[in-house]
């Protein structure tokens, strides 16, 4: 069956382009421009798994090889295609939200100092603020109740520390927490949400140091884990096949050693190596591409040249941590995209072979 749809697939990645690749990659731009947020906005998103996805499209967009990767690979694949708009429909609205939320937060953030510095320190204050916050919301609603206030000693004692000495209740921890609701619960639910929480701590200075807190929370939430949580058992899944996490992470090791014998890792680019002749070689896939686009411009979207170009968005994603957490994400939980990702795995595996040398 793989080796049909292989088969099928490669065909469509060489000749069978989608009727219309111009709108193709218009809507792609489009949808990766609706889902790309800045640090402070994805620092507003509720959900853990929706964060590791926006992160991992931020740094794709960062790169323009791995963007230009996954847009041949949308262009040419309508199973992928229809994935990704499927997982965009679901994640827009997040983005949205996460963008009113986070324009409130720079709203109470504003200084002095220059816009790009004060964005860098509002988005590393609320990162720390965010895994405290998550740690905290023990029943992951979304927003801190006062009981999961009154179960952390530490962040009491941060709101203590802010508390002068003239007031009388500042040894009881009730009161600590009535004083704490007073000032982040701005809409008075009873509950409060991470916008309320950031907001809190950039008007508290005690609360933005919140090192010692984080450092207590973590040790007692590893020791919770490791009591409570059963060791998982590796083994064969559906039809003797391992499990999608194991074959995610072979393929994962396959690209960094592609990336190494094809002279395009990062030690191997920066220091080139000799060969035999005493000269330098380049990355073999750098070398590739740009013989390709100093070809005719009717060649420069054939086959090869648009397999090179997903080869090397491939080699230098496995090297860009928050893209392969959002792809194992979406490689474990979204059937189509794992098939599709096995599929043009062993694709780039045939491109790899073909422009090693004989010998290795």
């Amino acid at each position: 069956m793989v080796a049909f749809l292989l088969g099928g697939w490669s065909t469509a990645l060489v000749t069978a382009l989608a009727a219309s690749p111009t709108k193709n990659e218009a809507k792609f731009d489009q949808m990766l421009g609706a889902l790309s947020l800045s640090p402070t906005a994805i620092e507003c998103i509720d959900s853990p798994r929706s964060r590791v996805l926006f992160r991992g499209v931020e740094a794709g967009c960062q790169n323009a090889e791995i963007r230009t990767a996954f847009r041949i690979v949308y262009r040419d694949l309508a199973p992928i295609r229809m994935a990704g708009d499927l997982i965009f429909g679901q994640l827009v609205a997040v983005a949205d939200q996460a963008v009113e939320r986070g324009d409130a937060i720079a709203e109470t953030s504003e200084d002095e100092s220059s816009e790009d510095a004060n964005a860098v320190a509002v988005a590393a204050t609320l990162a720390t603020s965010r895994r405290l916050f998550d740690l905290l919301d023990g029943d992951n609603s979304g927003g801190l109740d006062r009981d999961e206030l009154l179960a952390s000693p530490a962040l009491l004692e941060l709101i203590r520390s802010g508390i002068t000495e003239q007031d009388n209740d500042s040894d009881n921890n009730n009161a600590v927490v009535d004083r704490f609701m007073a000032l982040a619960d701005e809409n008075g639910d009873g509950v409060i949400s991470f916008v309320e929480f950031a907001n809190a701590a950039a008007t508290q200075p005690q609360l933005r140091l919140v090192d010692d807190a984080l450092a207590a929370a973590f040790a007692s939430s590893a020791a919770t884990n490791t009591n409570s949580e059963p060791k998982s058992k590796k083994g064969k899944g559906l039809f003797g096949r391992k499990p999608p996490d194991e074959r995610f992470d072979e393929m994962l090791r396959q690209c960094l050693e592609w990336e190494e014998r094809l002279g395009c890792a990062p030690s191997v680019v920066a220091v080139l190596r000799n060969n035999e002749a005493g000269g330098l070689v380049e990355c073999i896939v750098d070398a590739k591409i740009e013989q390709q686009q100093q070809q005719d411009s009717s060649d420069n979207d054939d086959e090869e040249g648009r397999l090179l170009q997903v080869l090397k968005g491939a080699l230098v994603g496995a090297s860009c941590d928050p893209v392969v957490e959002a792809l194992k994400m979406c490689y474990l939980d979204y059937s189509p995209l794992r098939l599709g990702g096995d599929v043009i795995f062993k694709l780039l595996g045939r491109v790899v072979q073909m422009q090693l040398p004989p010998n290795e």
